[in-house]
């Protein structure tokens, strides 16, 4: 009778004593979100891989990003002269801040975006806050067909270190 009375509790016992030096399945890894390169909302959501409220909301949280931490210039010179001409906007505050030309969408949940400015050098792509270059031909990413009409345009620009004003006389540098 002890042994009917014993077996009961020893079988969860050797349950686990049978688990153990069992590892689990490693679980593979999930696949990374996709990415792309867009000039608007309606461009990302163009894409068919988000909604045009999601495309919306993380390209607003990087047009807020821009407007707090980008570099900002008292003039257009100023700005031309650290990233280069036609790629400066001036702000609602009066100061200048390079020119935001397409955004970096992460698909993710939430999805995010960083804003991307032309490269100072010429080069078919764009740069990102950090000075990554985001290269327009990149077979890994997706690139709607506006970003990269922009991306080829960037090639043609000229570098940061060109003096236009010669062309046009000293003063034509002083035109705000």
């Amino acid at each position: 009778m002890l042994k009917r009375a014993v077996l009961p509790l020893m079988l969860p016992a050797l349950a686990l004593l049978a688990a153990c030096g069992k590892s689990e399945e490693p679980q593979a890894a999930a696949p990374p979100p996709e990415t792309g390169v867009f000039i608007s909302s309606g461009d990302c959501a163009d894409s068919g891989k988000l909604t045009l409220d999601a495309c919306a909301e993380a390209i607003d949280g990087a047009v807020a990003a821009h407007e707090v931490q980008a570099p900002t210039y008292k003039t257009v010179n100023q700005c031309a002269g650290t990233v280069g001409p036609d790629r400066c906007d001036k702000g609602v505050d009066g100061l200048y801040r390079a020119r935001i030309q397409a955004f970096y969408v992460v698909m993710s949940d939430p999805p995010s975006a960083v804003p991307l400015y032309p490269p100072t050098t010429p080069s078919i792509g764009f740069q990102s806050p950090s000075k990554q270059f985001i290269d327009g031909r990149n077979e890994h990413m997706i690139i709607s067909v506006a970003a990269q009409t922009v991306a080829h345009e960037n090639s043609k620009l000229a570098g940061p270190d060109v003096d236009y004003s010669t062309g046009l006389g000293a003063a034509a540098a002083e035109i705000h």
